[in-house]
């Protein structure tokens, strides 16, 4: 899977709410990779929400149609190197938003985003739409 790209939470919802421009991005995607966090967000985004069944079940019909990557050991190391390498650089990012760049990290994948810390981050590709 490495080459592929990944969405950030940002773009997920962008995508769902039917930004046109992310709309044709994902399409043209050959898979759609979700990071674990971005589905734990996703979720918790639809049922905090004021129509949460009507969320809840477009979330989940857009979760079932991506490939989505459970974290594991070698996802906590690269988490483990991030936060450390941004804590000795004095420029910490959102905990969550860490996690999404280990996965995309150790499976090689570009990160789209619409969160410009996550160039904060050594190594990982992104790409803002």
């Amino acid at each position: 899977m490495a080459g592929e790209t990944a969405l950030d939470t940002s773009i997920a919802i962008r995508y769902l709410n039917g930004d046109q421009i992310v709309v044709n991005h994902v399409l043209a995607l050959p898979t759609v990779v979700l990071p674990l966090t971005v589905v734990g967000e996703l979720l918790f985004g639809a049922e905090n929400s004021a129509r949460s069944l009507q969320n809840l079940r477009r979330y989940l019909q857009f979760i079932d149609a991506c490939t989505v990557v459970p974290a594991g050991r070698e996802t906590a190391a690269f988490y483990s190197r991030s936060r450390l390498a941004l804590k000795r650089k004095g420029r910490p990012i959102p905990e969550n938003d860490i996690w999404i760049a280990a996965q995309c990290l150790e499976h090689g994948w570009k990160l789209a985003t619409d969160d410009a810390h996550f160039s904060l981050v050594d190594g990982l590709e992104i790409e803002q739409w």
